[in-house]
């Protein structure tokens, strides 16, 4: 994109299987100088006893051991200089790989955080499913605001682990959609949206690689029209829309029952 290139900051949650992918693919289209790892209260790191309360322990057995599996193909990927795996194996790599500083922020919010970005004056920031409500002092930093990747098809599905409510409501079509973050969760105006099938998936994982690999599609092509200048948004109609909040135990056993499960 040549001197088009827009100077980005990406905050995000701890992944270690579908958003490291998407930072890289970002790094084509941008110049990335900072990934945070936004360790909020409402990080999934810190919903590890919730899912034991929804999904089981063997559930929450089975996705542990996967976890523990990506973090040792981590291991060998810095072993091997990033050869292995080329950084897809952690956020931090990723941001390694292409020479972005990295950093682990608790609160968004907070005046010396707002004042480093301000001091970065990015461009852009996006967020991969950021864990945390932004307050208007950020949100205006960035030349062309903040946009957060979420996997549903706004106005529909806004709020709390899409991936679930899509499989509880057994739904057949899901997306995943590039907006405008504001003040209110999933409220921004809609920059891009796109469908997939998930008609054949039975976990939450599965439907989440579906919805994942989707948005990072999505968020580079909105980088692109961003710095072209040739972005057209649309009203996020949130009141013709639904919310959907963490569920509860019970509805996480009817999710069960329906055959459905976290991976």
């Amino acid at each position: 994109m040549g001197n088009n290139r827009l100077k980005v900051m990406v905050i995000t949650q701890n992944d270690t299987f579908y958003i490291p992918t998407n930072i890289l693919k970002a790094s084509k289209v941008c110049n990335i100088v900072e990934v945070v790892n936004n360790r909020a209260k409402y990080a999934l790191d810190n919903k590890i006893l919730d899912m034991l309360k929804w999904f089981g322990f063997f559930q929450c057995a089975k996705m542990g051991f996967r976890t523990i599996w990506r973090k040792v193909q981590g291991v060998m990927d810095v072993v091997s200089g990033y050869k292995m795996y080329g950084g897809r194996c952690n956020i931090a790599h990723s941001a390694k790989v292409i020479g972005a500083d990295f950093h682990v922020v608790s609160n968004l919010n907070v005046k010396d955080y707002v004042q480093h970005v301000r001091d970065i004056a990015p461009d852009l920031i996006i967020s991969y499913s950021a864990p945390q409500i932004i307050k208007p002092e950020l949100l205006s930093v960035p030349k062309y605001g903040i946009i957060n990747v979420h996997g549903a098809l706004l106005p529909n599905y806004r709020g709390c682990m899409p991936s679930f409510w899509y499989l509880y409501n057994n739904e057949k079509l899901g997306g995943a959609t590039v907006h405008y973050m504001s003040a209110d969760i999933d409220d921004g105006d809609i920059c891009l949206q796109g469908s997939v099938d998930i008609s054949d998936c039975k976990t939450m994982f599965q439907l989440m690689k579906k919805t994942k690999e989707l948005g990072g599609e999505l968020v580079v092509e909105t980088i692109k029209q961003i710095a072209t200048g040739t972005l057209k948004t649309r009203k996020n109609d949130t009141e013709n829309g639904s919310y959907f909040t963490w569920p509860t135990v019970e509805q996480a056993k009817e999710f069960r029952k329906k055959g459905y499960s976290l991976n």
